[in-house]
């Protein structure tokens, strides 16, 4: 099972990933934390950053 707690953590944590992916406020992602689950459809646009993220 994937952890999306760890994917969030490695990608700077709410905060961190929530400026990433351009969201003005960080409880979008907070609520992916508490629930140990990134959407379906959002898993793309995490993935775009995860690897702009390696690229850097």
């Amino acid at each position: 099972m994937i952890e999306h707690r760890q994917i969030i953590k490695n990608l700077g944590g709410i905060r961190g990933l929530a400026r990433r992916l351009g969201h003005k406020h960080h409880t979008t992602v907070q609520g992916w934390w508490e629930r140990n689950n990134i959407p379906s459809e959002r898993m793309e646009e995490v993935l775009s950053a995860a690897a702009e993220r390696s690229a850097a």
